[in-house]
């Protein structure tokens, strides 16, 4: 049986395939999302003004669902960089995880045990949170798992929605955060095996979370149990949903490209498709870059470009008569505090803009790199590559051009396919954005080696981009 793929490139389609998946929903609901929260509930992210209501959006439509029907099972498990303690964010309202919960929805915080990082007691009390973790009551777990994840750089940096025991699924590089309502975003819409292989995905989380303390209660545990124990294969009469692209009522984010109409977007059929995770995206990523010949085009987006290694690989392409492109972003968009803002739009991709100025005065006809300036407020937050020629691959979903994406210190899903529409329409969403006016080539400017010297001392300490 083939797996079924649409890609969505619009910011309303997104949100759209997002309703879609929720109301097609026969049985179960589960959602992994990195970030979950209203306009102001962060610790460090700022409020962003004019932001659409993202967060209280999707959740409203869970919530509704939860209550239309109750026997529906909703799972939500979220990493802890969306903070639970309402004292500690800067709008103190309830937090939209506080929300599902009250309603009957089970939210769980992601388990960070399973990601790379230095296992050794450090003189650091916060950063041996997973020696002492059980001295740490429920209601405190989220804030202390926070500070020691933000000092070992890891995450569940996961954004996927699947359905009734992988029905249906989406895997997306978009946060259900207020601030990134208008973001430049993608969306994977799957059925078949690799949507049932997303559900296998989301039932591992669950049983990962479930080894740390959690405030679900007895009948919430029996409830998520039940989900792993059912069979994946959806119900023999529930047919796979196709997104429909259907407005939804109030969202501003605009349409930066005509949307078909209702139903005319359907998930074709493709067996080459599969699900790639954590350390394993680093090899699918340098098969798709290593494949790359003359005359082939290599596309790259991706908000983070701080891996060496795979600069280099696009160099050897360059070298051997691909083109490459690449297009990363400025980092403004990033609602920051001043110090924070200007440490990750000055260090983070430095070293790779600096590599990449190098392969472009070695290859000016064939090597590339543009920076999206998202001043204006939306950011190039895809994390998508694809070999264009002869034998077509893309490889996206959430993991950035970092090291941080390729060691497990953050975990990630991507998609693997060599469908040549599907690689088609992701290349005209590149194409776009490419040709936007913010999107720019780029220059080291002054001060280049005093960031070098000050990204090289972070490293020098473990605080490595």
């Amino acid at each position: 049986m083939s797996s079924g793929l649409a890609y969505i490139g619009d910011s309303h389609g997104i949100l759209s395939a997002c309703r879609d998946l929720i109301e097609a929903a026969e049985r179960s609901i589960v959602l992994q999302m990195y970030l979950f929260a209203a306009n102001g509930d962060q610790t460090t992210l700022l409020p962003r003004p004019g932001a659409f209501p993202y967060a209280d959006t999707v959740a409203d439509w869970l919530i509704a669902k939860k209550r239309a029907q109750p026997d529906v099972t909703v799972a939500v498990i979220i990493d802890s960089n969306t903070p639970a303690n309402p004292a500690l964010t800067r709008r103190r309202g309830t937090p939209v995880r506080r929300r599902l919960a009250d309603a009957g929805i089970l939210v769980l915080n992601a388990c960070l045990f399973g990601t790379r990082f230095d296992r050794r007691r450090r003189l650091l009390p916060r950063m041996n949170f997973h020696l002492d973790h059980a001295r740490v009551p429920v209601e405190d777990w989220v804030e202390h798992q926070n500070r020691w994840q933000a000092l070992h750089n890891v995450e569940d940096h996961r954004k996927n929605l699947v359905i009734d025991g992988g029905r249906a699924g989406a895997i997306t590089s978009h946060n259900f955060f207020d601030a990134a309502f208008d973001w430049h975003e993608n969306l994977f819409w799957l059925t078949g095996p690799v949507a049932r292989r997303l559900w296998r995905v989301a039932i591992a989380a669950i049983d990962d979370a479930l080894t740390i303390p959690q405030a679900i209660g007895a009948e919430g545990r029996t409830a998520l149990h039940a989900l792993g124990r059912a069979s994946d294969d959806p119900a023999p009469d529930g047919a796979s949903p196709t997104p429909t692209l259907a407005p939804v009522p109030g969202y501003t984010g605009g349409l930066r490209v005509p949307l078909p109409p209702p139903g005319a977007l359907t998930a074709a059929a493709d067996e080459t498709c599969a699900l790639v995770e954590h350390e394993a995206i680093r090899a699918r990523l340098s098969d798709l870059i290593d494949g790359a010949e003359a005359g082939d085009e290599l596309l790259v987006a991706t908000t983070y470009l701080s891996d060496l290694p795979m600069l280099e690989a696009l160099e050897r392409a360059a070298a051997r008569g691909a083109r490459v492109r690449g297009l990363i972003d400025s980092l403004d968009a990033l609602p920051l505090p001043p110090a924070a803002a200007w440490l990750m739009r000055n260090l983070v991709n430095h070293h790779g803009i600096a590599r990449a100025l190098e392969a472009e005065a070695r290859w000016p006809d064939r090597f590339e790199l543009r920076v999206h300036d998202s001043r204006g407020g939306a950011m190039m937050h895809l994390k998508t590559a694809a070999r264009l020629g002869a034998r077509p691959m893309l490889v996206g979903g959430q993991a950035n051009f970092t090291p941080n994406s390729f060691s497990r210190a953050w975990l990630e899903t991507d998609l693997e396919t060599r469908d040549p529409a599907f690689v088609a329409a992701f290349a005209a969403h590149f194409e776009r954005l490419w040709r936007l006016p913010a999107s720019r080539r780029t220059s080291s400017g002054r001060g280049s080696w005093a960031r070098s010297a000050l990204l090289g001392a972070f490293e020098r300490l473990g605080l490595r981009p």
